[in-house]
């Protein structure tokens, strides 16, 4: 984990870069600045035959000062 984890919170999560990329668009169209980040979901779940679809998660975070409205927006 980078130093943003300090100062962002994750305000949605897919295995979908398209959905990510999505919701990351309608926050910067709002003015709140973005960060995505990409993890392998095997070295979180355990899990050794996964589906190559789900085999990358991707969250979206959002400066803390930003995230109850961020939050707000996409609900």
């Amino acid at each position: 984990m980078g130093p943003y984890f300090l100062t962002h919170r994750c305000v949605f999560s897919s295995f979908s870069r398209e959905k990510v990329t999505a919701k990351a668009n309608l926050l910067k169209d709002r003015g709140i600045e973005t960060l995505i980040k990409a993890h392998n979901s095997n070295q979180q779940t355990g899990a050794s035959l996964q589906l190559p679809e789900y085999q990358i998660a991707y969250d979206l975070f959002v400066p803390n000062k930003d995230y109850d409205l961020a939050q707000a927006i996409l609900r």
